[in-house]
């Protein structure tokens, strides 16, 4: 894809929506594993898909502690407390005619060169199919978080950038369901014009490509002098490009009120009971200067926090250098291999260290130690074997230099030297190796 520079007639701006890892649904109990159902509209209660009388259940606790993480994380403000409102639209996926949706939790921030303007914890609609009519409200009510940024972006391939720092972020939380992806509304205006938004754009590399297209078709239409109105328009991954849905609402339209069924939210008390740890990409930082590396090579070990957990430990005990090498090449490819996170993989953190020390020692080869770490063999087996092999070897090195003579008939030719040096070897090691094993060492020693 050709990227296209944005310059200052042009603006891009992001609300990602991404789908927080809680058991239940932001107001009620029914599963938040938007992908877990086994047949449409299986996953649902009164609440969820708003039957006239029904009250939602107090916010999700899980799901706020989450939105929390995620914004210290990008330094933004939490605001003290926010009260919950309801967006008022009309369309199928929306069962009580207006989503629930929080005042900003957070505001500020940055990531990637782009400001972050505010986030909101809100609950998802439902999924509607406009080509069979049907609605599956499943997903409806489940947890997500907005993030909306600042018009920023000096390209789509910028923009693919921030989408994957974000992921980054939210993977060393642990805070969203990688699985079900994002939601990504890519905002597009030009010359100071009105602004189209392309909703629900479902991967990194489909907003880079529907931003591609937008701008290019806004360019054109305004080199043209034809008008562009303000609108919502979808991105068809078939063909890569953006078509008008409807009319894009106002922030009038949305008539936001107040719910009175939820009580504000007090995020200060929320934000008290986490705890303050050092921020992902501060970490990454830090790791980064330590190795004299890129930040970008180290962003690997920032997939799970409990990877980069373990490696800090290791490499305390056997050197950065080494343990960095093994965990991106060895540790991470036996994850990618077996498809579990190293929470689940049951490596034990001082046996790593312990291997990676070995491997920097040169007492075990990495092969050796990528055998290990599969569990084909281990590290006290492949050691013993190391040290009884240099004991042959010692003992070889051993018998050439007390029998010089030997050695020197063998170099002029005569083969029954070796027989008796491969027996003066034996004789030191008291059959301790086998006799075509010494054999070897003392040739090896012989070529030395």
């Amino acid at each position: 894809m050709n990227d296209i520079r944005i310059g200052h007639d042009v603006r891009i701006g992001l609300e990602v929506h991404v789908y927080l890892r809680t058991n239940a649904k932001l107001f009620c109990a029914c599963s938040a594993d938007v992908l877990a159902s086994a047949s449409p509209n299986s996953n649902v209660c009164p609440v969820c898909t708003g039957q006239p009388g029904a009250k939602p259940m107090a916010p999700n606790a899980a799901a706020l502690e989450a939105a929390i993480d995620v914004a210290r994380a990008l330094g933004s403000t939490l605001r003290p407390r926010a009260r919950f409102l309801r967006k008022h639209y009309f369309y199928p996926d929306l069962p009580a005619n207006y989503q629930r949706t929080s005042e900003p939790l957070a505001e500020g921030g940055s990531l990637a060169r782009a400001r972050l303007r505010e986030m909101h914890v809100e609950e998802d609609p439902g999924a509607f199919d406009p080509e069979s009519g049907l609605v599956d409200y499943d997903r409806s009510g489940a947890p997500l978080l907005e993030i909306v940024t600042e018009p920023d972006f000096e390209s789509p391939a910028h923009a693919r950038r921030f989408l994957g720092e974000l992921r980054l972020v939210l993977n060393y939380l642990g805070a969203w369901r990688e699985e079900a992806g994002t939601k990504t509304d890519c905002n597009v205006s030009v010359a100071g014009g009105e602004r189209a938004e392309v909703k629900n754009v479902n991967s990194v590399r489909n907003v880079e490509r529907a931003l591609q297209h937008e701008v290019e078709r806004q360019l054109a239409a305004r080199a043209k002098a034809e008008a562009l109105p303000r609108e919502t328009r979808h991105f068809d991954e078939a063909t890569g490009r953006t078509t008008r849905s409807r009319a894009k609402e106002s922030e009038a339209d949305y008539r936001y009120l107040w719910d009175p069924d939820l009580l504000p939210v007090d995020v200060a008390s929320v934000a008290a009971s986490r705890p303050v740890a050092e921020a992902p990409l501060a970490r990454r930082a830090r790791l980064a200067a330590a190795l004299g590396a890129a930040e970008d090579d180290v962003s690997p070990l920032f997939e799970e926090r409990a990877l980069v957990d373990a490696y800090e430990v290791v490499a305390s005990h056997a050197g950065a250098d080494a343990a960095f090498a093994f965990f991106v090449r060895d540790v991470r490819g036996e994850l990618e291999y077996r498809k579990v996170a190293f929470a689940a993989s049951g490596f034990e953190i001082q046996g790593l260290a312990r291997l990676v020390e070995a491997v920097r020692d040169k007492r075990v080869t990495p092969h050796v130690a990528t055998s290990i770490l599969r569990g084909r063999t281990t590290l006290e087996v492949e050691l013993r074997q190391a040290g009884a092999e240099s004991d042959v070897a010692r003992a070889a090195h051993d018998a050439l230099a007390s029998n010089p003579k030997a050695v020197a008939d063998y170099r002029a030719g005569k083969s029954t030297a070796l027989n008796f040096l491969v027996g003066q070897t034996m004789k030191t090691l008291r059959g301790r190796a086998p006799a075509d094993e010494v054999r070897a060492a003392v040739e090896a020693a012989l070529r030395g």
